[in-house]
């Protein structure tokens, strides 16, 4: 009896899957820019997700307080286990170019928030200056900004 019970244990265990592979935690940009996302306007927008030295983070706060410097320093942060998401993240950072918000202010401008829409947005934070940016359907951009800010909003969904 105590065989079959330890066959059926070692058949139980072989057919187990394994743990899937963890992506490489190390920071695309040494850990000097950190990188936040998500939504403004709306009712409040949604939390922000921030890639810093390599981690994901989500804000503890679910609504977005309207502008770079709070969204920055106004939110506390709590780790977020999410392979894709770390993923996307990754590729915003890897994939952002200085060229890419040239001849567009920072700002947090967002009209759509009269009528409940919502805006992305892009954050960056380096050598301690917040510059932030969002993509509003009444502004006119660069393609490769409105390219990139659609990326914002894939990754927003993938998070």
């Amino acid at each position: 009896m105590r065989n079959l019970l330890f066959l059926l244990l070692v058949m139980c265990l072989c057919s187990c899957t394994p743990k899937p592979a963890t992506l490489n935690t190390s920071s695309p940009q040494d850990g000097e820019i950190t990188y936040l996302i998500g939504y403004t306007g709306g009712w409040g927008g949604g939390p922000a997700y921030k890639l810093e030295n390599g981690k994901l983070y989500e804000s503890v706060d679910q609504h977005n307080p309207g502008n770079a410097d709070a969204t920055v320093n106004g939110n506390t942060f709590k780790a977020l286990k999410s392979a894709t998401g770390l993923q996307a993240m990754r590729e915003l950072a890897s994939g952002f170019e200085e060229s890419i918000v040239d001849g567009v202010a920072p700002g947090f401008e967002c009209p759509e928030m009269a009528y409940d829409g919502v805006c992305p947005y892009f954050i960056i934070v380096k050598d301690n200056t917040i510059r932030g940016w969002t993509l509003s359907e009444k502004g006119t951009y660069s393609d490769a900004f409105k390219s990139f800010m659609e990326e914002v909003g894939e990754a927003l969904t993938e998070i």
